[in-house]
């Protein structure tokens, strides 16, 4: 059967369900004009400038709105139409409003004047031009009032910063209640900039395409959701950062830090050389004196002291490639398992417990699901800060029509948009989520085809929760027992849930516990492996999944293959030319009480700033101080760096090549976009040279040669991968052969595992818990504004906008303990005290506090604990027991 047809400007065109007139005209390659449309968004309809005429209708059809139907005959250029929109320009000229050149930015606005042979008056009497914004510029002298920046604004961020007052002549745009740039709710995600067609809202630092030199996708530096970016760069610096349209990952969207704070690359505060401690002081050396000293000093120590004395560190920032050679660097010419990352401190609670009941220690689920999700529970997450882009997807989620649940201590801002906040005390996850669990199988609302078809352990789990008291659980978690039965209800109701969780459930001495507990749900519900369901835990550095995947951990290799498979030491030998031990290593934290013991002489450190980062701060500055050799490779002179007795500089994530993998799986080309300051060199290259001089024999002149080998080793996971497949949206993970596209749903028919695990776990206090003398509960994370431990957007304005980590605590506590807002206080734990400035804020519960971690002055780790989960021995920072009184010095 044909397919429906119309005809525009005499060129027929086949009918697409849905589609409008100009959707239709622009698969033709016909341009109609229009000034408050936007691809993706919601027709506005308000300018009139795409009107058409048709021989249906004896009106003008606005083609923004208009669907297409069968045997219309359109025109869109008729002498009536350009007639009617020169008028409709000639309206905006007259309200002695624009001085459109003023900014010397060509835009949609006055390209359109131009090809209507218009000119703006300057305006006599022009409005002040508003710059109290760091990044963001609003000429209300050139803003028509088209209404974009606000349908931008909701409809793409959910933010709802924008909106517009006056009727007529007198209508203006205004910021929230009519406050300034740097006064309103904007987070600065820039998504009004794209979509402005006269240039009324910019970016300060925007340059004329004429500016420009060279443009280049590659992948953010930042988080772990692994937005694409276009970079665009003039004269060796970064001058313009904006989305890739196409990504599957953003969708052209960005946030604030991978928009605009990308101006670390140039600061004067870079590592550019290579430098040594000499005393107490760093002099330069050259590439060749670095390489050598540590090739010696790594020979030396291993000679004097035995291989298990060094230990290595491999950065979540840099590239898989380099990940991959520094650990096999430690386990074949050093020899030792002694290989850790920064996910020991986040995700390896998170990564242990999927491993265990899943058979995969990473994400089921793809960001592709959240659009599809109809329920979806947040856990321990805080998207619209530490993962902006994909909090914004979140939103518009539930804003349409998508349901909400969300778990955490404190009210963040997605609990504003949830059907139910469960807020928790801090470390009680495991007892709320048996809760959900006991209702979910009490009132039937479990997947039994599923859960007989493919999980184990339901009878003793069911027994299990059977026995668990709801009004019991309510006393621990603080959580009433009808919100936690109408949280399990809804949940129930909608069957498959997308799980999106975070450093909330896995920072935990039952870190490990809190996610094979939420997984239980998961499986109860019949949501892993399904779509628009599934777990899908939220990763903090851009490269932590890969770092992990690279076989950055003391017990796993490359695609977390067990250290003893025999098949894997088969496909090993011949391509590493040795064999790693069989005994696993020591994990971070235990490499530092090593280190404080004097049992670890020598720690390689790459991109990590552990002083900053790391629990229990006078602890760790004791180890490093310890140390017969630490190498420390970053692009700053960080904290870490000053126990340091070698430091080489590093390039940034725009300035190599190699590949990140971000939280759902998805391998990425990074492409370099600037050179790197001075000598600072990529860390792949530096590794490499290091081991050519410790004897190795490694040839590797690309780091696509290290990805092809990376594919022999895990072939179950990555033998499908090759530069050559990277381009565009890369591939998830797994993916075995040349032909296979990658895996956007894990476990989708199956279990890798063989068959999914429900688990039992009972509640186990927190050592936080109840400590005489210390009344408040502590938990500590990030801000929207700033990075982990601030090393690169504290070099950037960002700091402009959060200049200083603030104590958050509720105000009826701070009454309480007699305390104003904004005075300084003494912050102490059992294991340090700080001092830090104070904000009432009724996003916290009474009894907890919360503080961020991005300045070193504020010392946050100084007062968390050693407390580490069993399983995972990821470090507690989501519950530490404080006291605090005003500082009276």
């Amino acid at each position: 059967m044909n397919s429906p047809q119309a005809k525009i400007n005499g060129q027929i065109v086949d009918i697409k369900d849905g589609e409008t007139i100009l959707q239709a005209a622009k698969r033709l390659g016909m341009e109609i004009p229009t000034l408050c449309y936007a691809d993706g968004m919601h027709p506005e309809g308000g300018c009139r400038m795409c009107l058409v005429e048709s021989n249906q209708k004896n009106r003008p059809l606005g083609a923004c709105h208009t669907p297409i139907q069968a045997g219309m005959k359109i025109q869109t250029h008729t002498p009536k139409l350009e007639a009617l929109r020169r008028d409709i320009l000639s309206l905006y000229l007259d309200n002695e409003q624009p001085v459109f050149q003023g900014n010397g930015q060509e835009t949609k606005f006055t390209r359109l004047l131009q090809d209507y042979q218009l000119t703006a008056i300057a305006n006599a009497h022009p409005a002040k031009v508003d710059e109290s914004h760091p990044y963001l510029r609003f000429n209300p002298n050139t803003c028509i009032t088209c209404r974009l920046c606000l349908n931008a604004c909701e409809q793409i961020q959910g933010q709802f910063v924008y909106s517009v007052a006056g009727r007529g002549s007198e209508s203006h745009l205004i910021f929230g209640a009519g406050k300034s740039f740097a006064e309103s709710p904007c987070v600065a995600c820039g998504a009004c900039v794209d979509q402005c067609p006269t240039g009324a809202i910019s970016d300060r630092n925007r340059f004329t395409a004429s500016h420009i030199e060279t443009v280049t996708q590659t992948v953010c530096g930042y988080c772990g959701v692994g937005c694409r970016l276009e970079v665009s760069t003039a004269q060796g610096k970064v001058v313009q950062i904006t989305g890739v349209p196409t990504a599957v990952v953003n969708h052209g969207h960005l946030c604030l830090k991978g928009r605009y704070a990308h101006t670390y690359h140039h600061s004067s505060e870079r590592l550019t050389q290579p430098i040594k401690r000499v005393g107490q002081e760093f002099q330069p050396i050259s590439w060749q004196e670095a390489i050598e000293l540590i090739a010696g000093e790594l020979l030396r120590i291993k000679a004097e002291y035995g291989k298990d004395a060094l230990g290595v560190f491999t950065s979540s920032r840099s590239t898989n490639e380099a990940a991959y050679l520094l650990q096999k660097l430690f386990r074949t010419i050093i020899g030792t398992n002694n290989i850790d990352c920064c996910a020991r401190v986040c995700h390896s609670s998170t990564a242990t417990a999927l491993q265990m009941v899943t058979g995969a220690g990473a994400a089921t689920a793809s960001y592709l699901d959240i659009e599809k999700a109809k329920c979806i529970v947040i856990a321990g997450a805080n998207p619209t800060e530490a993962h902006p882009v994909i909090g914004s997807r979140i939103k518009q989620a539930v804003l349409k029509g998508a349901r909400l649940v969300v778990i955490d201590p404190r009210r963040i801002e997605l609990a504003e948009y949830a059907d139910i906040h469960l807020q928790l005390l801090p470390g009680t996850n495991v007892p709320l989520l048996n809760a959900l669990a006991k209702v979910l199988i009490a009132e039937d609302l479990i997947n039994h085809d599923y859960l007989n078809e493919r999980v184990e352990g339901y009878e003793e789990f069911r027994a299990f929760v059977n026995h668990l008291s709801l009004d019991e659980i309510a006393s621990i978690t603080t959580v009433e027992t009808n919100l936690i039965r109408e949280a399990a209800q809804l949940i129930g109701s909608y069957g498959q849930t997308l799980f999106v969780h975070g450093l909330g459930l896995s920072e935990l001495t039952q870190g490990t516990a809190s996610v094979i507990t939420l997984c239980n749900l998961g499986m109860l519900t019949g949501s892993i492996g399904g779509e628009g369901a599934g777990m899908l835990p939220l990763r903090g550095q851009n490269n932590v999944q890969g770092n992990a995947d690279m076989g950055s951990m003391p017990n796993l290799i490359t695609g977390y293959q067990p250290l003893n498979d025999p098949a894997l030491r088969r496909r090993l030998e011949p391509l590493w030319g040795g064999l790693p031990p069989e005994q696993p290593g020591l994990t971070s934290q235990e490499m530092i009480d090593a280190a404080a013991r004097g049992e670890i002489r020598a720690l390689w450190c790459q991109g990590e700033d552990m002083v900053q980062s790391d629990p229990n701060e006078t602890h760790v500055k004791k180890a490093l101080s310890n140390l017969d050799f630490m190498v420390v490779q970053d692009l700053f002179f960080c904290e870490t760096a000053r126990y340091a007795h070698l430091i080489l500089p590093a390039a940034a994530a725009l300035e190599q090549e190699g590949t990140f993998t971000n939280a759902e799986r998805r391998i990425q080309y990074v492409r370099p976009t600037v050179p790197s300051p001075g000598e600072a060199r990529p860390d792949w290259e530096a590794i490499r040279d290091v081991a050519v001089k410790m004897g190795a024999n490694w040839h590797y002149q690309h780091p696509g040669e290290i990805m092809d080998e990376i594919a022999q080793v895990a072939p179950h996971y990555f033998g499908g991968v090759s530069y050559a497949r990277l381009a565009g949206d890369g591939l998830q993970w797994p993916c075995p052969s040349p032909d296979h596209p990658g895996t956007v749903t894990v476990h989708a028919d199956r279990f890798m595992g063989g068959k999914g695990q429900l688990v039992a776990i009972d509640y186990v206090p927190s050592p936080e818990h109840g400590v005489k003398g210390y009344p408040f509960l502590l938990i500590t994370g990030r801000l929207l504004e700033h990075y982990n431990v601030g090393t690169m957007t504290r070099r950037t304005a960002n700091q402009e906008l959060v200049p200083e980590d603030v104590l958050e605590i509720h105000p009826g506590d701070a009454d309480q303990e007699n305390i104003a807002d904004g005075e300084q206080v003494n912050l102490e734990s059992r294991w340090g005290s700080i001092q830090v400035k104070v904000k009432k804020s009724r996003r916290i519960a009474p009894g907890t506090l919360f503080l961020s971690f991005h300045y070193p002055e504020t010392h946050t780790n100084r007062i968390t604990g050693p407390h580490l989960d069993p399983q995972s021995k990821c470090p507690q920072y989501k519950a530490v027991a404080v006291r605090l009184q005003p500082n009276k010095s």
